[in-house]
């Protein structure tokens, strides 16, 4: 197996960036990357081993266009030599972007939890979302290879973390004309599935143990869709009429809502609740960004202060919560599960796909908003457990934008260090020999209320406490801050269409870029370490 080479990237009418950057910085020298260094040598030379990167921050990660672009040349360096696609998710389930690299489609109602809500119901996991449902209908399909021109993804075995609240629902993998029962591990809360054959699209069921009632209760919805098509179109043709003929309506409302059996409940996540069916997308995006609703607890999340909705047009963050906490249930929430005449219901928090092939793992981890507290195990208890199986050999951090997106009077880099130290304990006591990688936050606007935009001169201060938090762990730092060419250098990157109008996210071709700079910085200092090595007497 050859040694990896730098991807050429033509950065000739990209003058304005200044290449000698592109570099990994080591502030206390590579010996805390050896193991990591030797594990590469293993494979390239040997084509024995498994290497895993974990890559995490927050909307930047979640559309994975730059971890993407990494994992495409990794994947394109060693051809057949994957180790899985790692991590992936049901985002469409979510009502939210899926990464960039795969499809995901959904069918039934779910429900959704993200760690940059304010109120979170559901324990969270080393993704920081989850969806759960008690739809007998529901279905999730994700297609790993959907937009690559040629298949790269062949997967065998697959561990679904999730959890059923009474065991009642159990996950069934689809595989051609075959229903594969997911195997339970209670240890790490997951099914683990292996596949006849390798399989590049995932499609997971929803198997109630009651199975006549899952069916009924699936008929009974599939037969109300229908009425209630009825009804509405009945509404529909009504608004025009006479109040007379609108009272015909309200009283054929009544006979529809007549036909529903008294044994069967309809949860508060069902069509029935609302305004919107099963299939309207747009009216349940509507929906989505109603409140939560109050949950029980010592501290009620609707007495505290919530923050405005972010003015996307303005280029504001996405979906950001407080800056820094949460309002987390601290007492007992009575579970779905036994409630009265509730369907069974299952949570899915996230789905690792593996192979035993020699190779590299490469998964993003993103939600957009995130911040560095935002994975902390207060917010997400199952994110110890889940990177348990994992355990990866480098984490490369891009966490920090949505921290540092306040009054700079506002932003404390001794806070922000000391949350990073803290994610940074939960990682290593899962992965005790992982090295760390801290990319810093790419030039910026902050946006003050009622005034003129301006550069975030807390870009800067971030740079620096990665570089201090670097020296104090043994890690690397990729200067993207540097590299983009400092403060006020996102201007030049929005004129050569590089970086969106908002200066905070980038365009496609500017996310590309970006993986390809750090794909070459990140060989370019894998080789150069190798050759001085060599040439030690």
């Amino acid at each position: 197996m050859p040694a990896p080479g730098s991807y050429n990237i033509d950065l000739t009418k990209y003058s304005f960036i200044d290449t000698t950057l592109n570099t990994i910085q080591f502030p206390k020298g590579t010996s805390n990357f050896e193991s990591f260094f030797q594990k590469m040598d293993t494979l390239v030379f040997e084509n024995r081993g498994q290497i895993k990167i974990l890559h995490i921050g927050g909307s930047h990660l979640q559309a994975d266009v730059i971890s993407g672009r990494i994992r495409e040349h990794l994947i394109k360096e060693y051809p057949g030599a994957s180790a899985g696609r790692g991590f992936v998710f049901p985002y469409a389930a979510a009502r939210t972007n899926t990464p960039a690299t795969y499809a995901s489609y959904y069918k039934g109602i779910w429900d959704k939890s993200k760690n940059v809500q304010k109120e979170v119901s559901k324990p969270l996991g080393l993704l920081g979302i989850a969806v759960s449902t008690s739809d007998p209908r529901a279905e999730i399909t994700m297609m790993l290879d959907k937009y690559n021109s040629e298949p790269m993804w062949g997967e065998t075995r697959f561990r679904l973390f999730g959890y059923s609240d009474n065991g009642d629902v159990i996950p069934v993998l689809h595989v051609d004309s075959t229903d594969i029962i997911g195997i339970l591990d209670t240890a790490s809360q997951s099914f683990v599935f292996t596949s006849p054959r390798p399989i590049d699209t995932i499609q997971i069921q929803f198997r109630w143990l009651d199975s006549l009632k899952q069916a009924s209760v699936a008929q009974f919805i599939t037969d109300s869709l229908v009425q209630d098509s009825i009804l509405r179109a009945s509404i529909d043709s009504t608004k025009k009429d006479s109040a007379t003929d609108v009272k015909s309506a309200e009283a054929a409302k009544d006979t529809a809502k007549a036909i529903i059996p008294q044994n069967v409940a309809l949860p508060l996540d069902s069509m029935f609740q609302g305004e919107c069916d099963v299939l309207d997308t747009a009216c349940l995006a509507k929906e989505d960004k109603k409140d939560l609703g109050e949950i029980k607890g010592t501290r009620k999340c609707s007495e505290t202060f919530k923050k405005p909705t972010p003015n996307y047009a303005d280029g504001e963050l996405d979906e950001t919560n407080d800056e820094d906490e949460h309002c987390i249930i601290e007492a007992e929430v009575v579970p779905d599960s036994v409630k009265k005449n509730a369907r069974p219901r299952f949570t899915l928090t996230g789905i690792l796909t593996e192979t035993d092939n020699p190779g590299i793992t490469y998964t993003n981890v993103g939600i957009n908003g995130a911040k560095v507290h935002d994975y902390f195990e207060e917010v997400c208890p199952l994110f110890e457990k889940e990177m348990a199986y994992y355990k990866p050999d480098l984490v490369i951090f891009a966490i920090g934008i949505n921290d540092a997106n306040v009054l700079p009077r506002d932003f404390n880099p001794e806070i922000f260090k000391e949350n990073y130290r803290m994610l940074l304990r939960q990682i290593l006591s899962v992965s005790p020999h992982c090295c760390f990688l801290f990319i810093t936050n790419n030039d910026c606007w902050f946006n003050v209320r009622g005034k003129r935009r301006q550069f975030n001169t807390n870009t800067a201060k971030v740079q620096q406490a990665m570089v201090e938090l670097a020296t104090e762990y043994d890690a690397a730092v990729f200067d993207v801050f540097a590299l983009m060419g400092g403060i006020g250098s996102s201007s030049a990157w929005v004129r050569h269409g590089l970086q969106k109008r908002d200066h905070i996210h980038f365009t496609q071709v500017g996310y590309e870029l970006c993986g390809d700079l750090l794909y070459n910085a990140l060989v370019r200092d894998y080789l150069s370490t190798r050759q001085q090595q060599e040439e030690k007497p």
